[in-house]
């Protein structure tokens, strides 16, 4: 099995302001955590985290439509996250909600269902998350028509 590292620098600017520096020819992100502790300047934590859950989902799907040689695109994404206290009162989040939705027809992928029951299971960061945080998911097609649902 192979291992890899990714690492990113993060800097503390003023307040809960920072500027995230990737490397290489990745612009430096700024996050911000919303009003009242910070002035909402960036993306925060949380939605660093549904981005970061969303966007490997859906490239996951598209490794497997590839994979498979099926067009489907432009994929779409929503996410959400239930943010609540735990036994401790503290701010955690407690389930995080996906939906994807296709660029055509479910009737136009000839392996949807191969596709659908394995694509989930190539996303490292969303299979990482799940092992901790509930991950709810709906895969819709271009019609709006639920073509897969439930836990990841």
């Amino acid at each position: 099995m192979s291992h890899t590292t990714e690492s990113l620098l993060l800097f503390q600017r003023q307040d809960y302001r920072c500027d995230v520096e990737f490397g290489g020819r990745i612009d430096t992100l700024v996050t911000d955590e919303p009003e009242p502790l910070g002035q909402g300047a960036g993306p925060s934590p949380v939605q660093l985290l549904l981005a970061a859950v969303a966007n490997c989902l859906t490239d996951s799907l598209l490794f497997a439509l590839r994979k498979f040689k099926e067009q489907a695109e432009p994929l779409q994404c929503s996410a959400r996250a239930e943010v609540g206290r735990n036994e401790e009162n503290r701010l955690r989040v407690l389930a995080v909600y996906l939906e994807l939705q296709l660029g055509c027809k479910a009737e136009q992928v000839e392996h949807l269902q191969r596709i659908l029951d394995q694509f989930p299971g190539f996303c490292t960061v969303t299979q990482s998350v799940a092992q901790g945080i509930p991950v709810h998911l709906v895969v819709r097609d271009a019609d709006q028509v639920v073509i897969k649902e439930g836990r990841v």
